[in-house]
């Protein structure tokens, strides 16, 4: 059976794009499309998709607080933010209300599909332009940032975030170490605990002002 997705977006030439994408696809088809929040609740009383696409930015309420509700009231949704903006602020907002996901609204047919097998599986997946634009933030700031020590961390799994930071799925990442997907999110569960982190983006930034990992 395909994977239903419904798309929220005020801009109807965004689910025509959506729809081409997905056209006679094997593993996903558009079910719904929504013009604004509102109906998109009302629709979600009737049944619920395996993704959800959201524009950040609407009328009314935003895709961000959407994302906070839904991810609270239908937790089993993946959601994935569409937006015109790259910016590091609207993709630390977008993670922090339950997004999986984070795709430019001009993302080629390849990477979308790409995007949804990757948090089908259950992995994080953020535009490779969004990624660019928040490692050149983020690098302005390293040499004026003390480095957090790796003192607290194992050789593993060190070696586990600097695989995550190259992008390698849990899965990818097991058959590379030769261990399970789930001892790898285990690994990188217990990782985010012990930094302090919150999310793949941070780990990211931390691998990177570590030296674990480079642009």
């Amino acid at each position: 059976m395909k994977t239903s997705i419904y798309i929220t977006d005020d801009h109807k030439i965004v689910a025509d794009g959506v729809a081409s994408f997905l056209d006679g696809h094997e593993k996903y088809e558009l079910k719904e499309y929504c013009r604004s929040g509102q109906e998109l609740m009302e629709k979600l009383k009737h049944g619920q998709p395996g993704i959800l696409l959201l524009d950040i930015s609407m009328p009314g309420i935003s895709g961000i607080d959407l994302a906070k509700i839904i991810s609270k009231e239908y937790p089993d949704i993946r959601i994935m933010m569409l937006s015109s903006s790259t910016d590091e602020e609207s993709l630390d907002e977008a993670v922090k209300a339950g997004a999986m996901g984070y795709l430019a609204k001009d993302v080629a047919e390849e990477e979308f599909l790409t995007a949804l097998d990757k948090i089908m599986d259950g992995e994080s997946y953020f535009s490779t332009s969004v990624s660019q634009t928040v490692f050149n933030n983020f690098t302005k700031h390293v040499k004026n940032e003390s480095s957090h020590s790796t003192d607290l961390l194992s050789e593993r799994e060190i070696e586990v975030i600097r695989l995550i930071a190259e992008g390698l799925s849990l899965k990818e990442i097991g058959e590379r170490l030769f261990i399970s997907a789930r001892t790898v999110e285990s690994h990188k569960k217990n990782i985010l605990e012990k930094l302090e982190l919150h999310s793949t983006v941070d780990l990211v930034k931390y691998a990177i002002l570590n030296g674990i990992a480079s642009l």
